[in-house]
């Protein structure tokens, strides 16, 4: 099996990165991994060519749903179509969450040598693809500003730590224009997701009937209400009982448009990636990445 390896050197705490040197070493003994076969990320280094990806029949991600992105962008840019294997190092790794796949070097290395695969859907926003989802409003800037040592401490809860001093921002809101085909609607949000994935900032079921398959992308909205009211509904969300709840917005399309009349609120981030600027025409792409996933999951 010929393989590339595009790894984050930064990503994740000190054990996320030894299982990564741990399946770099399998794959070096195993299948002849050369130096010459990896790519390292980081802001300064250059883009990735096609030449990279000649004589490779699997493209190994190791790092966390950023470096995903980033590698998903680079092989769609260059009309590369080969299966990826993604080993997920980050604290809250979504995409890999919700694909239930492997983080240890033995478990990773036993999913490639069994490669079985699955497509899922991308998103498509403007010219940039997302493999999971695409986020606004002002609930979610909290994940941009959440401090790394408190995230690699305590995982998701450190989320949570970091809402509180901005609550007051938070609850003002943020006025967006949702058009489709389903829908036509002016809201007040406090976030808005546009996903094919059932798992989002670690939190389970929040959008439950997302299916990352289903040729469709599900939009949940999260609308402007009282702080007691969102504090249930974010105990209804761990209950998964909140989906028919007056202050939230559910609906899944094949393409929409977003509009947020707030600039700096307006601000989006898609797989973890924060954009300073909205970007109003999503669509979804079906069955746009083929990703190899463990055995038990095809059965």
């Amino acid at each position: 099996m010929r393989l590339k390896m595009i790894i984050n050197p930064v990503s994740g705490h000190v054990k996320a990165r030894s299982v990564v040197a741990e399946v770099t070493s399998r794959l070096t003994r195993k299948h002849a991994l050369r130096q010459a076969d990896i790519f390292y990320t980081s802001l300064t280094s250059r883009p990735m060519e096609k030449a990279f990806f000649d004589h490779c029949d699997v493209i190994i991600v190791a790092g966390g749903d950023g470096t995903l992105h980033y590698a998903v962008n680079s092989i769609k840019r260059l009309g590369i179509d080969k299966p990826v294997a993604y080993l997920p190092t980050e604290t809250v790794n979504d995409f890999g969450h919700c694909l239930s796949l492997p983080c240890t070097a033995e478990a990773f290395c036993e999913m490639l040598d069994g490669m079985h695969t699955r497509k899922v859907d991308l998103g498509l926003a403007g010219d940039e693809y997302f493999h999971y989802v695409l986020a606004g409003g002002a609930i979610n800037t909290i994940s941009y500003s959440t401090n790394q040592y408190l995230k690699n401490m305590f995982g998701e809860k450190a989320y949570y730590l970091s809402a509180v001093p901005k609550l007051a921002r938070i609850f003002q809101g943020t006025h967006i224009k949702i058009e489709s085909e389903e829908l036509r609607k002016e809201q007040e949000a406090l976030l808005y997701l546009v996903t094919n994935s059932s798992v989002i900032g670690g939190l389970e079921g929040i959008v439950p009937d997302a299916k990352m398959d289903d040729g469709h992308l599900h939009v949940l909205v999260i609308k402007k209400s009282s702080l007691l009211n969102t504090l249930q509904l974010l105990l209804d969300i761990k209950n998964g009982t909140h989906i028919d709840r007056s202050d939230v917005l559910y609906f899944k399309t094949k393409r929409l448009c977003i509009t947020p009349f707030d600039a700096d609120a307006a601000r989006i981030g898609m797989d973890g990636e924060l954009r300073k600027s909205a970007i109003a025409n999503i669509e979804v792409v079906p069955q746009g990445l083929t990703i190899v996933v463990p055995s038990q999951q095809i059965a």
